[in-house]
Order: C-alpha cells, then structure tokens, then sequence
C-alpha cells in the first residue's frame, strides 16, 4: 500500500505545480478515473484431502489522462485483504502438500501475508495518431492467446514494456517487446531472466524434476501479430518468441454469420538453441520437442442460446509447452481450471451451452480427455491423469442505481477417470469448487 500512496502523492504533488498553469490543470482534471471493488469467495472440497477456503476483498483504482497533441499517461494501483480463510499451510496428512487454489488469491510467494498486498499495475505513457499508438511502461497489453491478464483472481498477469499497434479498416499489424511481468497471484515484479520457473516446473521427459528457475538469462519476450478481416471470415497470425527458451507459431481462421461460428487453430513450438546448453534437468524444454496443437469449434446461435462443440489435438512431436508465468492457453477447449499446457500425444473433447438474456447469463461447459497417461512424463509434465470436468457459470449484472455492479457464481467438479490415488489427483482432480465473485465496476 505505501507504493500506490507514493504514486498518488506524486501525482498530487504534479496537479497542483500544474494547477498554476490553468489549461494543463484542467486538460488533467479532464482525464478519466475509473477502477472497481472485488469479494471473491472460493471453497475447495478435495474428495480425498484437506478442505480450504478463502474470501478476499480488494479493489483497482486507475487514472488516464486527457489525450494532449496524441500524447496520454496512465496509472492504475490494484490492492486485496484477507477477510477470513481457513489455515491455508495446514498440510494435507496424506500428500503433504498445502493448499493450492485459494492461496492464488493472495500472494503465493509470501504464504504469511495475508494483508495489503498491492501492486503498481499500470504506469505508462502512450502516442496516438490516426488508428494507431504505441506505449511504454507498465503497459495494458492488447489480448494474445499465450499472453494475456487472465483476470480470474484477486491480481491478473501484469506487464512491462513497450508495444505499437497499427490499424486501418479491417487490418489489424502489432507487436511489442515484454521483459518484466508481475504473473497471476504475486505483487512483485520480475525481470524475463529471473522469471521463468517461478511456479509448477513439472516434470523433465524422462520423469525427472525439471529446475530451471533462475537457468535462463532470457532477455524478453517478443510478440508480433498480423489480423484480417473480411466479411464473414476473420483470419489471425501471431507470434510469440520467448528469448532463450522456445517460440511458438499460432495461426487461427474464424468464420461467422448471423447464427454459425467455426474457427480453426494451428500452433507449432520450436525450442531455443540456448536451452542445449543447459542441464538436462535445467532446461525448460528438450531440444528434440517440437510441440504441436490443433484446435477447432462450431458453435450455433440462436435467440439468446448459444451450442458449441470443440476439439484440440496435442502431437506426439513433443509437450505443447506455454510458460504459466505469463498467461494461460486459448484453445477452443481452454477452460478455468484447466489448459493444454505440458500435454502431448492427447487429445480434449469439449460441449457448453449457454444461455443469455438481459442482465443473466449461465454457461454449462463439459469437457473430457483422452491419452493422458500418469507417469508417462514424456507426453505429460504435470503427472495429470484422464479426467472428465464440468464447470457452471451464472452471471448477474445490476441496471440502474446498482449499475457497475455483477456477480459471478463459478462452480467446477472435476474427476480423473483412472487413477485417484491421493498423490496423483489432490488438488489437480477429484475435487468440486465454488468461486462466488462480486465485482463493482466504476
């Protein structure tokens, strides 16, 4: 908390040098301040394990100014609280292992601090011309399907550095250059050569721990993306090079009309030359791994009703691997508690229906595997086994005097098909979840 007040006193200590200069005052008195307030209530029943549970309470607040000659600057500071949990160290007796889901929603690299975790979310400063802009900072970045905020917790993914972005008519030419995140769950901020390996670092290929935190000297992380659209098809190519450690290809293909939508996604890895320098055990991908995915979906619509139908295949070349440090996968078959991130050689099968109309909305979204094998660490680099998952959404959001205010009931049961040993399923599978969030938006 003394940051973001450091940050607010010196953008007072600014207004009024500016207030002596009566059309710069005003220009930032006319820049906008928006934010929002969260409760967020998870609860974990592991069906063999300790139980947890957790209510945070926190809230963003952000200022943009005024566009002046195509030049504005951006602040925004994000903080949460523990209203009351459970004892998230308490060790399960059997696994040994402490709570997993409701910790995210604090500050996993600080398992004792429960109180004023804030951050310094955005600070930047961004040229506009035309369609276009580029920016510098800690800066919002624009979606991408490998790196992106994630905003399922108290703290999204944060990110520093620069990005330019150029538009006209239905063609869509970006790029950008990260090399500091602040990853989902944490309040610091990490430069790209101490970052990567900072959660789960699973499983080498041959059923080894992986360990290679503080191994990679990368410098950042590079990001390019060209769109197009024309008439009903929307055509996507992004690519994401992460120094030091592997670059990933991804290209996607949409088509809509007024009740169909389909699309179509294709990614290919290839490991960084840096990596065979490295210990085997050090490395974050082998050299021989070329990852593969394919992912498609239909969905029909219809008077408020949406039915959608998705497939993804993950290659026998090698583990589809996307660094958690940075965001989740956004596959047709990616949902909350679950991604492709470490599979190979299987396959997801997924089917929701959902319905929306005014103000409700409620989404039901099952989703299977098949060729996940338990201690085949070549295919598998979080040990997961087979499973089969469904999650529940209800969204309400408020009209007229409550305006802002939504509320988001996410419920989750997820169950490995083969094996349930306590080891291999606590608090990856086997277990049903409730998230309750209410969020105010202003």
């Amino acid at each position: 908390m003394k940051r973001l007040i450091s940050v607010w006193l010196l953008l007072s200590v600014a207004l009024s040098a500016a207030a002596q200069h009566k059309t710069l005052f005003e220009y930032i008195r006319e820049g906008e301040v928006s934010g929002h307030i969260r409760n967020y209530f998870m609860a974990t029943d592991n069906h063999k394990g300790q139980d947890y549970y957790a209510d945070a309470i926190g809230g963003l607040l952000s200022y943009e100014s005024k566009t002046y000659k195509g030049f504005r600057l951006g602040v925004s500071g994000i903080f949460s609280y523990r209203m009351f949990s459970n004892d998230l160290n308490k060790k399960d007796a059997l696994t040994g292992k402490s709570n997993k889901w409701e910790r995210e929603l604090f500050d996993v690299n600080h398992q004792e601090n429960y109180n004023d975790l804030d951050r310094l979310e955005e600070l930047f400063i961004k040229y506009h011309w035309k369609q276009s802009y580029i920016t510098y900072g800690k800066i919002p970045v624009p979606y991408t399907p490998l790196i992106n905020k994630s905003d399922g917790r108290m703290k999204p993914f944060a990110f520093q550095g620069g990005w330019a972005q150029h538009k006209r008519d239905s063609t869509t030419i970006e790029g950008g250059w990260l090399h500091k995140v602040s990853p989902r769950a944490m309040t610091e901020w990490f430069a790209s050569n101490e970052l990567f390996g900072l959660t789960d670092n699973g499983l080498q290929p041959d059923g080894n721990k992986a360990s290679y935190l503080h191994h990679t000297p990368s410098s950042g992380i590079g990001i390019v993306h060209a769109g197009q659209a024309y008439r009903h098809w929307k055509a996507d190519v992004w690519n994401v090079y992460t120094d030091k450690l592997i670059n990933t290809a991804w290209a996607q293909l949409e088509y809509h009309n007024k009740h169909w939508r389909s699309g179509v996604i294709y990614a290919y890895q290839t490991p960084h030359s840096y990596q065979e320098k490295l210990e085997y055990n050090n490395r974050y991908v082998q050299p021989g791994e070329n990852g593969q995915a394919l992912s498609a979906m239909v969905q029909y619509e219809t008077k408020g009703w949406k039915l959608k139908t998705a497939y993804t295949h993950a290659f026998a070349s090698g583990r589809f691997l996307t660094p958690r440090e940075l965001g989740r996968d956004q596959f047709y078959t990616s949902m909350p508690r679950s991604r492709l991130d470490g599979l190979g050689n299987a396959d997801l099968y997924a089917i929701g229906i959902n319905y929306h109309t005014g103000h409700f909305g409620v989404d039901v979204d099952g989703l299977t595997s098949n060729g996940i094998i338990a201690g085949n660490a070549r295919y598998n680099k979080y040990n997961l086994d087979d499973f089969y998952q469904v999650n529940i959404r209800m969204h309400y959001g408020f009209d007229r005097f409550m305006k802002g205010l939504n509320i988001d009931l996410l419920c989750v049961w997820k169950v490995n098909k083969n094996d349930h040993g306590t080891d291999l399923a606590y608090q990856k599978s086997d277990f049903n979840q409730v998230n309750l969030i209410v969020n105010y938006n202003f």
